[in-house]
């Protein structure tokens, strides 16, 4: 047994690059699919909440091999388990991240955050560094929990990003409790609290800083403003990115195509804005499954006079997180 054992973890060892690369290309292939492959999320939940109760185990296994000849193998076989599924989860979901990203400075943060992640996961000097200190280690796999998350519940239960963004948080939170309270040893009771209130705030955060998470699950795949608009065929006329005040008198259209997992239903705004300062939101449903996504528009009947000057218009969720910008001009009449 041992040395089957020793022959698995080695032949582990020895493709542990190459899950990242099969992972991303899951990741990439759901991304580009229309049915988004909803049983390859399942299998993914369920190797994160395995890799929670294996993490949460690691005393109990090694207490029952210390001593034995697969004392050594267990161990090591334990966090090439662990590695592996850590990089799954960054890396199946790095697409959604870097195809879907807006390219506006408030991703930027997460963004670099994921990609140093999932770089780590397979640089292997510093990953096995960040395995010996275990409250760095707990923050790493409950990292990868969240960002994996947001990615797979509108998958799996279609659910809208605002709904994903607060369940991903407080599963989270509630897996990671039970691991932060094992780093230590003993506490007296104010240190209790105070793990309390980092697992709040661990469920919470989502939602305070939720500008600055991007809507993993959306993309804008089209956009255009036009000064007409072909209702029956949903289809943008006598668009561009400059118009003057004469053209827009009778108002503009602002047309976007946003792609979703199938069976999503979800709620986004067209916030419009004229020199920096808003000026309207209009409410859109969009519905997923469509490979080139679901296309919807805003008419914004009365442009404000005088209109000239700089406009943009963010096409955003119910929790403000922006999908995509569109910036357009409006020049003064000669």
């Amino acid at each position: 047994m041992p040395l089957a054992l020793q022959s698995l973890s080695d032949s582990l060892y020895r493709i542990r690059h190459l899950w990242a690369v099969v992972s991303f290309a899951l990741g990439l292939g759901s991304y580009f699919l229309v049915e988004r492959q909803p049983w390859l999320a399942a299998v993914l939940t369920g190797f994160l909440v395995l890799s929670w109760l294996l993490l949460l185990t690691e005393g109990l296994w090694q207490q029952r091999f210390a001593g034995t000849a697969m004392e050594n193998v267990s161990q090591g076989l334990l966090k090439l388990i662990l590695q592996a599924v850590h990089q799954e989860a960054f890396f199946f979901s790095l697409p959604f991240v870097l195809l879907q990203w807006s390219g506006g400075a408030e991703y930027i943060g997460f963004t670099t955050l994921v990609i140093s992640a999932a770089l780590m996961s397979i640089i292997d000097p510093i990953y096995f560094w960040l395995a010996r200190h275990r409250a760095l280690y707990f923050g790493f796999h409950a990292w990868a929990l969240f960002v994996a998350l947001l990615v797979l519940l509108p998958l799996i239960f279609h659910w809208q990003t605002d709904t994903a963004l607060t369940w991903a948080g407080w599963l989270t939170a509630l897996f990671a409790l039970p691991s932060f309270w094992r780093v230590g040893g003993p506490r007296k009771w104010f240190r209790w609290a105070g793990l309390v209130a980092v697992s709040l705030m661990i469920a919470l955060s989502p939602r305070w800083l939720a500008p600055l998470v991007p809507p993993l699950t959306l993309s804008l795949e089209e956009r255009a403003m036009a000064l007409s608009f072909n209702r029956a065929e949903r289809q943008p006329l006598v668009s561009g990115e400059v118009f003057s005040s004469k053209e827009v008198e009778e108002g503009l259209y602002a047309y976007t195509a946003i792609k979703a997992p199938l069976g999503l239903g979800q709620q986004v705004y067209h916030y419009w804005f004229h020199n920096g300062e808003q000026v309207d939101r209009i409410p859109l449903k969009v519905y997923g499954g469509r490979e080139s996504g679901f296309r919807t528009w805003s008419h914004k009947r009365h442009i404000p006079v005088p209109s000239a000057g700089s406009w943009r218009v963010e096409v955003r969720t119910e929790d403000n997180q922006i999908i995509g910008v569109m910036r357009f001009y409006i020049t003064p009449d000669a």
